[in-house]
């Protein structure tokens, strides 16, 4: 089930919809009879992208030149215009208080006007991607507004964010939109419980996981529909191992040190199932090295070892129940403890991505 973040913004997200009443037009720009509407961001976000593939960095600030995607439509007489159609909005100037939204200025062109005419306008937005090419919508369809957006986490490593808005009362005040995240965040970290030797460690990846798809986004009222692993389609699986984390040469961990990539990264996925899937059995792969005494010979001797673990065999930490699945807006930490003649123990710490705190209001559609 998607998890809603508390970041208020104004936008949309999109793709194809149902039907309601009425006859579907393009965008007819209205007489400016009414107020430009304007778009005011918060300080505080979501996930950057990343030019590597060794994790998405989290990011808690907007900076110059960050952008969203708009799409959205209003009705008049019972027929449906596009009015935004992927218009990219762009964060020109931070105000001086990082605290204060109101004085950060967000442009984008053409204007548009707020049509005293309108009796519903709705709104489905979108942040993280570098371009809308990979966001499929048509506002003009009747209904919600339904966006498809692809996804790829070895070549785009960048949060998803959607917000839907419906409005039917002709107020010109602010819209507020609350985003959810769409994506899985993934985390792994290895600890070396062995009280004597060192185990140095080379990497850990993933294996046979779906890296590729499309998922589907819908505005429900003021809000995005909840969403599963159902809503993603289209999947693209691999049998290499990808994402993860590596050093050269290994990090060597003594007892109770611990190896992963920095706090703030986060392996971002494709939210799936994990049970076999195919000739596909998602694994997480382990790579690494220790030296010991043969307890038979007596002689010393190394031991490098590729460990696969089946991803829907691990369970949730201080839990029986098994991880079958990465769901949309959850995050996932992997506690991997490696205890020499003791076997290696595999849990899961799941949290909420909303847990992540929002000091300030996100975007929200203002009137000038």
């Amino acid at each position: 089930m998607l998890k809603r973040v508390t970041f208020i913004l104004a936008a949309v997200f999109a793709l194809a919809l149902s039907a309601v009443t009425g006859c579907v037009k393009t965008y007819d720009p209205a007489p400016e009879q009414g107020n430009a509407i304007r778009f005011v961001a918060g300080s505080s976000l979501l996930v950057d992208e990343l030019p590597t593939k060794s994790g998405a960095d989290l990011k808690t600030a907007f900076a110059a030149n960050d952008n969203f995607y708009v799409y959205g439509a209003k009705v008049v007489s019972a027929t449906r215009y596009t009015l935004f159609n992927g218009q990219s909005v762009s964060l020109t100037s931070l105000g001086a208080d990082p605290l204060d939204p109101s004085d950060d200025v967000w442009q984008y062109s053409p204007v548009r006007f707020w049509d005293s005419d309108a009796t519903q306008y709705d709104f489905l937005a979108v942040s993280g991607p570098a371009t809308s090419s990979g966001i499929s919508c048509d506002p003009s369809v009747a209904g919600h507004l339904r966006a498809g957006i692809t996804f790829d986490a070895t070549s785009d490593p960048c949060d998803i964010m959607a917000a839907g808005y419906q409005r039917t009362n002709g107020a010109r005040t602010p819209i507020h939109f609350e985003f959810n995240h769409i994506l899985s965040a993934v985390r792994v970290v290895i600890i070396n419980d062995s009280p004597s030797v060192d185990v140095t460690v080379n990497s850990y990846a993933f294996r046979n996981i779906c890296y590729r798809a499309i998922g589907t986004v819908e505005q429900s009222r003021n809000g995005i529909a909840e969403m599963g692993t159902s809503d993603w389609g289209m999947f693209s699986y691999t049998s290499s191992t990808i994402l993860g984390h590596s050093t050269v040469p290994g990090t060597v961990l003594a007892n109770g040190e611990q190896f992963a990539m920095a706090s703030d990264k986060w392996d971002l996925m494709v939210p799936q199932e994990l049970a076999p899937y195919g000739d596909y059995i998602p694994q997480l792969m382990l790579d690494y090295e220790y030296d010991q005494v043969n307890p038979y010979t007596q002689l010393p001797e190394h031991n490098h070892v590729v460990f696969p673990l089946r991803l829907e065999s691990i369970a949730v930490k201080n839990s029986n129940e098994l991880i079958t699945s990465w769901l949309p807006g959850m995050k996932y930490t992997y506690e991997i403890h490696i205890r020499l003649g003791g076997g290696i123990i595999v849990n899961v710490a799941v949290t909420d991505w909303t847990e992540v705190p929002a000091e300030t209001p996100g975007l929200t559609i203002d009137d000038e």
